[in-house]
């Protein structure tokens, strides 16, 4: 009978760590309207090495699957068939104002045929508890190939903070019409702004 009692004790700590830990992501919504999150992670530079076990979250605090099928169903990386665009990204900076994090995509035509893709990029912030937290996305714009001041999105997120942090930059290319392989390349770079 006592056995059977130091079992359920246990599970029941390990249920609370369990949900104590999918409590700890979603504090990162409340840390983007301003408050510190309570799990104690806060920005910083990512170090070396941190890549292979890091984890993203979207601005809810919800697990993203980088890897995942996108909003079509196609499999990231099963897409062999079809052709490969260039997705153009620039690194993470600060603005011409100093004021917000920012980040640009656009696209080149690879060995794809058609000349419109729909484009979007995303901005990413790393959290001492080796997360990338998701800060701000670009809408989605139908571009033709080749960037410039027009042809791009924007993300951009304000600075709450000068301290150095790491951000990621990361652009989605779905070309128009044509199967493509949907990679989503990113920059990575230390901006002097941080969000909490």
């Amino acid at each position: 009978m006592l056995t059977r009692r130091l079992r359920l004790a246990a599970v029941a700590a390990v249920a609370s760590l369990v949900i104590g830990g999918a409590s700890a992501a979603t504090t990162a919504a409340s840390a983007r309207d301003g408050d510190q999150p309570a799990d104690t992670a806060v920005p910083g530079v990512a170090p070396s090495g941190s890549d292979a076990s890091a984890v993203y979250l979207d601005g809810a605090g919800q697990v993203i699957d980088m890897d995942a099928a996108d909003d079509s169903g196609t499999t990231r990386h099963a897409a062999a068939l079809g052709c490969t665009p260039v997705s153009g990204r620039d690194n993470p900076h600060r603005s011409s104002t100093g004021v917000t994090a920012s980040g640009h995509g656009w696209w080149e035509k690879g060995n794809c045929s058609n000349d419109r893709a729909k484009v979007f990029n995303c901005l990413y912030e790393w959290y001492t508890d080796n997360t990338w937290r998701q800060q701000a996305c670009s809408e989605t714009k139908t571009l033709k190939p080749g960037g410039g001041s027009v042809q791009r999105t924007v993300a951009r997120r304000d600075c709450r903070d000068t301290q150095r942090t790491s951000w990621r930059n990361h652009v989605d290319v779905d070309v128009i019409g044509e199967i493509d392989t949907g990679e989503r390349p990113m920059n990575q770079a230390d901006v002097n702004c941080r969000v909490y």
